[in-house]
């Protein structure tokens, strides 16, 4: 009993410490690192800035106790906000933010960056507003809503131009990596198209169109081609199985309703957990074809069973080779 309690009490401590980590080592405590900040930010940007999410950064890299991060954000626009990293014990005397190296920068750098940011996205919605009532700028993609029916060519002729508005802001919207076009419609108003935007030397280049899991229906439409191709293993693969993890959905950009399901398999005759050296077990590459509009099921056909030996783009060339023989233009 007497050892329980002497483990009880440790821990207790322990959790004190590790929690209390920072103080010991001479920290500013949370609650006067968000006074600092608030003063600092009523002082320098007349109460237009407000805060949330103040976390003490402290790591083994930076050692420093009274490094934080935190979002700071517009208060009549919460839109344009930032994350950033700073030191509020030695705000209020020196500004500079030290964790950003020697660009010398500091809050107000940080926020005019945003806040061009936030204007070139007004720019780029009020060039489009008759044709795209709704445009979102996400993380990791452009998102947009158009209205009506969608027709083929005014589609292509729509993602060209509204692509082409996007890059020519480029540098504006400040985004250092590969994007994609999410296209919500309609008939379709979670997603319907999802087109990667590949970086080409500081440009986006629409590629091939996506099927969004969004969709509505999808699940319909999956539970269906994976009974059709799990029939197909079952009877003349029957060493493979469904990789639940890959697979990839093109859809006809000229039609726009006939898709390849590309769905990657595993080899189950490989155990990694038996190996010497590990074995990619991703050897099968299976297309389904299928119409959305008509709910017609083509075929389905094994396109390779060699995965693991090829690159990814010649993968992707692979492919681009038996769908486009089928009449799907990627």
């Amino acid at each position: 009993m007497k050892t329980l309690i002497v483990i009880g009490v440790l821990l207790v401590l322990f959790f004190i410490f590790v929690n209390n980590f920072s103080r010991f080592m001479g920290g500013i405590s949370t609650n006067k690192a968000a006074d600092n900040l608030e003063q600092y930010l009523e002082k320098e940007h007349n109460g237009e800035l407000g805060f949330r999410e103040l976390n003490r950064f402290f790591n083994a890299a930076t050692m420093n106790p009274n490094m934080f991060t935190v979002v700071i954000f517009n208060k009549e626009i919460p839109e344009i906000e930032f994350y950033c990293h700073v030191n509020p014990k030695k705000l209020l005397e020196n500004d500079t933010l030290s964790y950003y190296g020697t660009e010398n920068l500091k809050i107000a750098d940080l926020y005019e960056r945003e806040r061009k940011r936030y204007e070139t996205r007004q720019k780029v919605k009020a060039d489009f507003i008759n044709e795209i009532p709704e445009i979102n700028f996400e993380n990791d993609r452009f998102e947009i809503f158009i209205p009506g029916e969608i027709k083929t060519a005014a589609l292509h002729d729509l993602i060209d131009r509204f692509v082409a508005r996007l890059n020519s802001s480029y540098e504006e919207l400040d985004i250092p990596y590969t994007m994609s076009l999410f296209i919500k419609t309609e008939a379709h108003p979670e997603g319907y198209i999802d087109i990667p935007l590949e970086n080409i030397e500081n440009q986006w280049q629409p590629q091939m169109f996506m099927l969004s899991p969004k969709m509505s229906d999808f699940d319909a439409i999956e539970n269906k081609i994976k009974e059709r191709v799990q029939s197909d293993l079952d009877t003349s693969y029957p060493n493979y199985e469904i990789d639940e993890s890959y697979r990839k959905i093109i859809l006809d950009k000229t039609a726009l309703s006939k898709i390849a399901w590309v769905q990657y398999l595993n080899d189950t005759t490989i155990d990694n957990d038996k190996n010497e050296k590990w074995q990619n077990p991703l050897t099968g590459l299976y297309v389904t074809y299928y119409d959305i509009d008509t709910g017609h099921l083509y075929f389905g056909e094994m396109i390779s069973q060699e995965n693991d030996k090829i690159s990814y783009d010649e993968t992707l060339e692979l492919i681009k080779l038996r769908v486009e023989a089928e009449g799907i233009q990627m």
